[in-house]
């Protein structure tokens, strides 16, 4: 269920079930102040729709961050590294009662990039690279999996929850995990300007980093939309 159909009247279908409003995690995948300024209206935006829901559905009290292995002091400060741009306003959340969850099984998350990175530097052997491509989908699989099981674990009986994860996920919820999609309409705006502007050929990319911020949009933490 996306936002525009949520509704006074629908509200009531969320009683007494557990709610989970997933935020598409989007970041910059390359230095530019108009992009900086969108996405970080990208984040004001989703988190005060956040706000808004939380009038017809109840407060939020877990905070899951894609990348987000840790709990406490710690883990808000691995949040602020790995999405910068957002940090701010998810803190807000966090001022307002909602905790900051562990989100993924660390072995599965340290396997998913160490794969990515291989399959990054591959350039003879296509066999190598067809079994280094199911491995990392069989990693997929074990990722999104632990993602399901941590807010399955975690969120309590007519809970809400925040999830911000990138917009291709594959998590399969439990059949009792009720969940709202928050995209804010500045998207449009941002992939619109993604598409006008590519990045060339000699832009060399980097290899991602375990938290959030740099990441493909591929299986691996935290990939921004394009």
């Amino acid at each position: 269920m996306t936002l525009g159909n949520v509704g006074r009247a629908s509200y009531a279908e969320f009683a007494g079930k557990r709610k989970v409003l997933i935020i598409p995690y989007v970041t910059p995948t390359r230095d530019d102040e108009e992009l900086d300024t969108m996405i970080r209206t990208y984040w004001s935006d989703a988190v005060a729709k956040v706000q808004s829901l939380e009038v017809g559905l109840g407060e939020v009290r877990h905070l899951f961050h894609e990348g987000s292995v840790g709990e406490g002091g710690e883990a808000v400060e691995i949040l602020q590294h790995g999405n910068p741009h957002g940090f701010h306003q998810l803190k807000t959340l966090i001022g307002q009662g909602a905790v900051l969850e562990p989100t993924e099984d660390v072995e599965c998350l340290k396997e998913t990039l160490d794969l990515h990175r291989c399959m990054s530097v591959v350039e003879v052997s296509h066999l190598v690279a067809e079994r280094l491509a199911g491995w990392f989908e069989e990693s997929r699989v074990k990722r999104y999996a632990a993602i399901a099981t941590n807010v399955d674990q975690r969120v309590e009986e007519n809970g809400v929850a925040v999830l911000v994860i990138s917009p291709d996920h594959e998590v399969k919820f439990p059949s009792n995990v009720e969940t709202v999609y928050v995209v804010p309409p500045i998207l449009d705006r941002i992939n619109k300007w993604l598409r006008d502007h590519p990045i060339t050929s000699d832009v060399t990319s980097d290899e991602p980093d375990p938290t959030p911020e740099r990441a493909p949009d591929d299986g691996t933490p935290g990939g921004a939309q394009q």
